[in-house]
């Protein structure tokens, strides 16, 4: 345990010296309430406590663990990792802790919310959704960010990654409103599958099918595991 909190201690400075990216999770979380209350009313405010759980655990992973690991890589900070007695496990799980803190931030923004829509009914769904989530964008961003050669690529890459999986498929809509035969295809994707997995459980979905999203994300979680685990190479592996 102390390894993981060493790892997790160095990764986090940042948020002493740049509080302000901790600010502006605020605009955006304010912001996208707002369209969703002009769109939908007070069904839209729902649907935005659901979509941005599911969007912060996915960009967690793919994008901000991912990214800082592939910085780490590409700028020798993994090697003093490496030469250390840390293990692949304590400087994965060291990262992912550490970047808790925006999850944690996004949860603090929306209590008015949840407050006022007296939804923690939605809360409770949405971290079940979010607890498979979570593994599976770490493990997925991990296979992505350790095949990658030159350091500009990191963001190019695991933004637009990350950004198409959120705003096309339906996390920050419900699923209900595509199509039958085209919802099976669409609810595929690991985010569209988790949203769709904490409305069931929330009562927000009208689809009565639970057992789809959770067999994706159990789909999802295998092949994360798998490509994860041939990516990560450590020292001299």
């Amino acid at each position: 345990m102390g390894k993981i909190s060493g790892v997790a201690y160095l990764t986090s400075r940042w948020i002493r010296r740049q509080p302000m990216w901790l600010v502006q999770d605020l605009f955006i979380v304010a912001g996208f309430a707002i369209l969703m209350f002009v769109w939908g009313g007070i069904s839209g405010l729902r649907n935005v406590l659901v979509a941005w759980f599911i969007s912060g655990s996915w960009g967690m992973g793919v994008n901000l663990v991912a990214q800082s690991i592939g910085w780490d890589k590409q700028g020798k900070t993994m090697d003093m990792f490496i030469a250390s007695p840390v293990k692949p496990f304590h400087y994965i799980f060291g990262y992912f802790i550490s970047s808790l803190i925006f999850l944690v931030a996004d949860f603090l923004y929306m209590l008015p919310l949840i407050f006022f829509l007296n939804a923690w009914g939605i809360v409770l769904a949405s971290l079940i959704a979010v607890a498979p989530l979570l593994v599976i964008s770490n493990f997925v961003g991990l296979a992505i960010v350790m095949r990658i050669k030159k350091p500009t690529n990191i963001s190019a890459i695991t933004n637009p990654i990350q950004m198409m999986l959120i705003i096309l498929p339906p996390v920050f809509y419900p699923a209900h409103i595509i199509p039958l035969p085209a919802r099976y295809f669409v609810l595929m994707l690991p985010t569209a599958a988790g949203a769709e997995l904490a409305r069931q459980l929330s009562g927000l979905s009208t689809w009565g099918n639970l057992w789809y999203p959770v067999a994706v994300l159990l789909i999802w979680l295998v092949l994360g595991i798998v490509t994860s685990s041939r990516a990560v190479k450590w020292g001299m592996e």
